[in-house]
């Protein structure tokens, strides 16, 4: 294999780097909205369905975000798919870090409800909305589409409450206890409709393994770092402080959890984060924050520009109608399904409990994975999975705007 193709790659890198911090310093410094906000768009013009496509129409390397074939022993190796799905990782691991775990276990029924509320009532929205519009794609699309609904991509608003320093309030908390709970509902909710669209009936013991499995991995982890942190911190880290590589080592440990996970059908974001909540119990949790958190700000912009490369704009176009419905339904069942909870189990005031539910409504990279997959099982048609990209698109970027005045009144932006 030539060299041509990792010089190519390198240069993809730095452009998605240099819009991602472009389109942030512009959506902060003039637009006086969130950075991210500005990431996704940027992401969105230099995709290869718009001004990437234009630039470098015919280069099949960059347009196909540095694809290295024959890498590793594999057909295909998506480099910049494994940087940004690291840098979503790496972010999740800080924002568990800079968590505080008393308040995390203190509002844990709360963000249980939230993430219940968050998954019932947007499932329901998509199955009836699809089932009345479109009855031609039968039951497995309608499930997919409830499926699509139901999955929060916390990423973007864990940014946020970083940024205004908010995450280590109730709100912060709720909505953290809240996406790492939704992650398990999400798969399950995708693994039951997934195998009733292959087999065309409900396998009850899988879905029951995923939900045991996930809950009792996430709690001994938690369980581990709430109980034994003394432990974690004179074995696990002192042995690499003198070196001043202790943080870079608790890193490395999160991205292995983060894989861990994964065995159990597991989000790697969930292992990412819950290895953070590991480290935020120990006396080491400052310094590990302190240098990890540039690691963090050089990469997470990344992961978010990437995610509007995924975007293609021509494809929200088929459908209008359902697009528009589906967006409005999404928004709604999250905020209403998210705020009920935070508000009377919670005890939140209206604000801060409608802040959790703006706060859910993100749905993003998981969204189009789901409806990717139906997409290609054939139980969702094309027109259908342009309306996702258009409820992931407009999700991901009203939740900055709509989050924006409600942070204000708690005067925070």
């Amino acid at each position: 294999m030539g060299f041509e193709v990792y010089f190519k790659f390198i240069l993809t890198l730095a452009l998605v780097l240099i819009a991602a911090r472009i389109g942030g310093e512009l959506a902060e410094r003039y637009f006086k909205q969130p950075s991210v906000l500005g990431e996704v768009l940027a992401g969105v013009i230099i995709s290869p369905f718009a001004l990437g496509g234009l630039i470098f129409r015919g280069d099949p390397i960059i347009l196909n975000f540095a694809t290295i074939k024959g890498a590793f022993g594999l057909s295909e190796f998506h480099a910049m798919e494994v940087i940004s799905q690291i840098a979503v990782i790496i972010l999740l691991f800080v924002a568990g870090v800079k968590t505080d775990v008393r308040l995390f276990l203190k509002h844990g029924i709360t963000g249980a409800m939230v993430a219940i509320g968050g998954v019932i009532l947007p499932f329901c929205f998509g199955y009836l909305a699809t089932m009345m519009l479109c009855p031609e794609i039968k039951v497995q699309g309608w499930l997919f589409m409830g499926a699509v609904l139901t999955a929060t991509s916390i990423a973007l608003t864990v940014r946020i409450l970083m940024d205004v320093k908010k995450l280590h309030t109730a709100e912060g908390a709720i909505i953290l206890v809240a996406a790492v709970i939704d992650d398990i509902l999400g798969i399950l909710c995708f693994s039951i409709v997934a195998s009733v669209a292959k087999t065309g009936k409900l396998d009850i013991s899988h879905a029951t393994q995923i939900i045991v499995l996930g809950f009792a991995v996430w709690f001994a982890l938690l369980l581990i770092g709430v109980k034994f942190n003394k432990y974690i911190s004179k074995y696990l880290l002192n042995p690499f402080k003198d070196s001043g590589t202790m943080p870079i080592f608790a890193l490395i440990i999160g991205l292995l959890i983060a894989y861990l996970v994964t065995l159990v059908d597991l989000h790697p974001v969930v292992g990412a984060y819950v290895a953070g909540l590991m480290f935020a119990a120990t006396k080491e949790k400052e310094e590990i924050i302190e240098k990890t958190m540039p690691i963090m700000m050089f990469l997470s912009p990344f992961f978010f520009c990437y995610l509007g490369m995924q975007v293609n704009v021509w494809l929200m176009v088929g459908a209008p109608v359902i697009a528009t419905i589906l967006i409005v339904l999404a928004i709604i069942g999250k905020i209403i399904g998210c705020f009920i909870p935070a508000k009377f189990v919670g005890k939140l005031t209206t604000n801060r409990a409608m802040i959790v539910g703006v706060g859910m409504v993100p749905r993003a990279e998981v969204g189009l994975i789901i409806a990717g997959a139906g997409f290609l099982s054939g139980a969702i048609n094309r027109e259908l999975f342009g309306a996702v990209v258009a409820v992931c698109l407009v999700t991901t970027l009203i939740t900055p705007l709509m989050i924006k005045p409600l942070l204000a009144k708690e005067n925070l932006y």
